[in-house]
């Protein structure tokens, strides 16, 4: 019978592991998790139900916890178990990455990079360099991740991501890299032709009576926009939808006569390609701490070829 206490050395069972374990028991305890049940777990591996049984409780023994606890309707995560399947999760993830990486390479190219980037790394750095990047070097692929950090951060931690484009995150390993590669401010942005488009200047309380789409609770603009308004009497009214969908943000921009506060990089992209103004509003820029610029954040490791390849292309689009 299993024991219910880890008594082991850890580098004990971690040996154990690397000799003994298999990749199908990491297969195995996620789909367990995913589904509450051995026998359709064992069904969604490929094994039969005893099989599945056998296995889990080889792994039970190799780790000296039990995993998993039966109850009325199937079978639940010890707290030893939840402290095992993300891993397992984590592991088989990086595989199937590693896979589409081979897959790739196998199909002709010559090099695969995984990248993750925020919004407006997306509209601004990535929408210069990434061109530039493939024209320079057909052989190389690129996969492209657009998400927040929270996503983010796990991904390139798990090795899932090669690196990412992004603000400077506040918590991160010691050994990762953050490089800076261009400043960012905010922009107050408007449809084309609205009636203060044009002017020279914008002063901050002609936008009382205007309605405000902006970005969910927790992003960099967004408190850039709490911290710009606190203190003052009136207040705007907001849009009644938080988003960072561009086509949603134009679209209500367009019809309403809203406006929205957005970084510099992403209202320049807007601007170029004339389906925004940016109004000439002059915002103080003690407040623009809360708003950093954008860089290449890596886990530390040398830059392999590609990556090498794009951070000079990034360098080269934001003029560093």
């Amino acid at each position: 019978m299993v024991t219910t206490q880890l008594a082991t050395d850890p580098g004990v069972l971690f040996n154990r592991l690397l000799a003994r374990g298999r990749l199908r028991h990491l297969q195995l305890i996620a789909a367990l998790a995913d589904v509450g049940s051995v026998q359709r777990a064992a069904t969604a591996v490929g094994m039969s139900q005893p099989g599945a049984t056998q296995a889990l409780a080889d792994l039970e023994g190799l780790l000296e916890a039990p995993l998993f606890e039966r109850h009325n309707r199937g079978v639940r995560p010890t707290r030893f178990g939840e402290a095992v399947v993300p891993v397992a999760r984590n592991v088989l993830q990086a595989l199937r990455a590693t896979t589409e990486t081979l897959s790739a390479l196998q199909a002709g190219a010559q090099a695969f990079l995984r990248l993750g980037c925020i919004p407006a790394a997306a509209s601004g750095l990535l929408a210069k360099a990434l061109p530039a990047l493939l024209q320079a070097q057909p052989g190389l692929q690129v996969e492209l991740i657009e998400e927040n950090m929270v996503h983010l951060l796990p991904e390139l931690a798990a090795g899932r991501l090669d690196a990412v484009v992004c603000r400077r995150p506040q918590d991160v390993p010691a050994a990762w890299q953050f490089e800076l590669l261009q400043s960012d401010a905010p922009a107050v942005v408007a449809a084309p032709g609205h009636p203060l488009a044009g002017l020279r200047s914008v002063a901050l309380n002609r936008l009382v009576g205007l309605p405000w789409v902006l970005p969910p609770r927790g992003m960099g603009v967004r408190d850039y926009y709490d911290r710009l308004w606190a203190g003052h009497a009136q207040q705007p009214v907001l849009y009644p939808m938080a988003t960072t969908a561009l086509p949603v943000v134009l679209e209500a921009l367009r019809s309403t006569g809203a406006v929205s506060l957005m970084p510099q990089s992403i209202a320049q992209a807007l601007v170029d390609t004339g389906v925004a103004v940016v109004l000439a509003v002059k915002l103080p820029q003690a407040l623009e701490s809360s708003l950093q610029g954008l860089g290449l954040l890596t886990t530390g490791f040398a830059d392999g070829p590609a990556l090498a390849a794009l951070r000079t292309r990034l360098r080269a689009a934001s003029g560093t």
